[in-house]
């Protein structure tokens, strides 16, 4: 077993296991368990404890196949942790009487270390985390591995922290690419934002992989079946073929009252936008963006973000001891319930509300009860994590918050709930005691508006009802990216994408093509 310890303090990030009874119905699904005893090579990129090899191994015996050498030569393990291969030998040798040959254990960084096979078959559950939740060390070591997959334009914005991509899609980019020999495919569970994220997947959705093509051929979404117990993240599993143009409609499988119904998934618009969900047989494009005006002012928005900070700027009552020129009344739930009313919540800001600049300290010097409360919490506030914000706070600036600007202060916004909702519901909300409502973080996001007149039009622009059928195609319902800014600045208008990788030379392209054509949906038998 070639074993590499160097890397084990990274192996808890993003983790989830498989219960071997979804492994072997996985294996099932998509033929795997039928290839793998006629011959056909498999591995797992990402093995854990190696659930997939052993429900291999379950479902040999359930069927009476005895399981021959010539058999566990043709399964492969990759697992960054070593003592969890070890614990994979124990419980084939313990469950099964197998003693797998330790020539097909690696134990290494599938990502950052280079493998010397190729296979006909991949299957596995790479984890799930978000680039921004790995650890500060690791993320040094896959800053440049994001750029090369194409996975984000520079080593600039992943250090910035703008990349939400999940470690999934990198691990996938490098698998699929380096891993599978031709007529290869691939079997995962994965996060559903690779498919229905904005733009931070959109360098997973250009469908190359080491300057290979690879297809989604069909996904199956979890909708009623617990596969991972306490997960609220959305997920599914999908099968990829390798060297093989994507073509849309993919087929879509979701679970109603115990069954699978079939549907199609299409991008947006663009090939790499993210997907939706129509009603099987219908393919129809959507023709946005939606005729509703707006100018460069008028981008949407997420609402304020304290970063972490809200026992310091949010107040269930608007506190006397505090300048009334910098509290605001913030958005609730009530606000949809009850109209532009009472507030139930205030949001202190700091700021200049002409510029949408925080106040210099000098100013906030001169207005003593406002110096004294922000000083007061200046060690909470210097601390607050996140590379933005960090940012902000090593340049002097430890009161700021974020997504604050000239549009927090327009006189007025067009607002809706962003967050977890299966509903559209805009609205219009101006001021309230000589203040404009502000929108609370992620749960809101708004237009900002000069005139009640373009407020009312932009209002009854998004009261479209095409508008709320293409959210619920995009697979937000309920979901933390029910209706976020960047989603309907996409049903609005469209912005030409930023390449993030090399396109593939005329001649590669050509010999994807031509391979692709021919390629057999099965696996050569070996």
């Amino acid at each position: 077993m070639a074993t590499n310890t160097s890397h084990s303090h990274i192996v808890s990030v993003g983790q989830v296991f498989t219960p071997i009874t979804w492994a072997e119905w996985l294996l099932l699904r998509w033929g795997v368990f039928d290839a793998w005893i006629t011959g056909a090579s498999v591995c797992d990129p990402t093995a854990g404890e190696g659930v997939f090899a052993l429900a291999l191994f379950r479902l040999a015996r359930a069927r009476g196949i005895a399981v021959k050498p010539e058999m566990l030569v043709k399964l492969t393990l990759i697992e960054v942790q070593p003592t969890r291969l070890e614990a994979f030998r124990v419980k084939a040798s313990g469950d099964f009487g197998i003693e797998f040959p330790n020539s097909n254990l690696f134990a290494q960084d599938i990502i950052t270390e280079p493998h010397p096979c190729k296979y006909d078959i991949l299957v596995g559950n790479p984890p799930w985390a978000n680039f921004t939740d790995l650890p500060p060390s690791y993320k040094e070591q896959l800053k440049p591995f994001f750029v090369a997959e194409g996975l984000v334009p520079d080593k600039k914005r992943v250090l910035l922290g703008s990349s939400r991509t999940d470690i999934a899609a990198l691990v996938l980019k490098v698998v699929l690419g380096r891993l599978l020999g031709e007529e290869g495919f691939g079997c995962f569970y994965l996060p559903s934002s690779l498919f229905f994220g904005d733009d931070a997947h959109i360098g997973f959705r250009d469908y190359t992989a080491n300057h290979r093509f690879f297809s989604v051929d069909e996904v199956c979404e979890f909708t009623l079946s617990r596969v991972f117990d306490g997960v609220g993240t959305s997920y599914c599993c999908a099968r990829f073929q390798m060297d093989v143009q994507q073509s849309f409609p993919v087929r879509y499988f979701r679970e109603s009252s115990g069954d699978w119904i079939e549907h199609s998934a299409m991008p947006l618009k663009r090939p790499d936008d993210q997907w939706r969900v129509l009603e099987h047989g219908d393919n129809s494009c959507f023709d946005g963006p939606l005729g509703i005006e707006l100018d460069a002012t008028q981008k949407p928005r997420q609402g304020v973000n304290t970063c972490g900070a809200n026992s310091v700027f949010i107040f269930d009552r608007k506190p006397s001891h505090l300048p009334s020129e910098y509290l605001y009344p913030l958005a609730t739930k009530e606000v949809w319930r009850e109209g532009n009313g009472e507030p139930h919540k205030w949001i202190l800001l700091p700021y200049d509300a002409k510029t949408g600049r925080p106040l210099p300290w000098s100013k906030i010097e001169e207005i003593t009860e406002l110096r004294d409360y922000l000083n007061g919490n200046r060690g909470l506030l210097q601390s607050r994590k996140g590379t933005l914000i960090q940012s902000a706070i090593s340049k002097g600036l430890w009161w700021s918050l974020l997504g604050v600007g000239p549009y927090s202060f327009a006189p007025y916004k067009v607002i809706w709930e962003a967050y977890g909702q299966k509903q559209f519901r805009p609205i219009r909300l101006h001021e309230f005691s000589g203040h404009v409502w502000q929108a609370n973080q992620a749960m809101h996001a708004f237009i900002p508006c000069w005139s009640e007149k373009d407020a009312k039009r932009i209002q009854e622009g998004l009261l479209n009802p095409d508008i709320l059928s293409l959210l619920r195609q995009l697979n937000g319902d309920g979901k933390c990216n029910w209706a976020q800014p960047g989603k309907i600045q996409k049903i609005l208008a469209y912005e030409t994408p930023q390449s993030h990788q090399p396109l593939l030379c005329a001649e590669r392209r050509e010999e994807c093509r031509t391979r692709g054509s021919s390629v057999r949906r099965v696996p050569r038998r070996r």
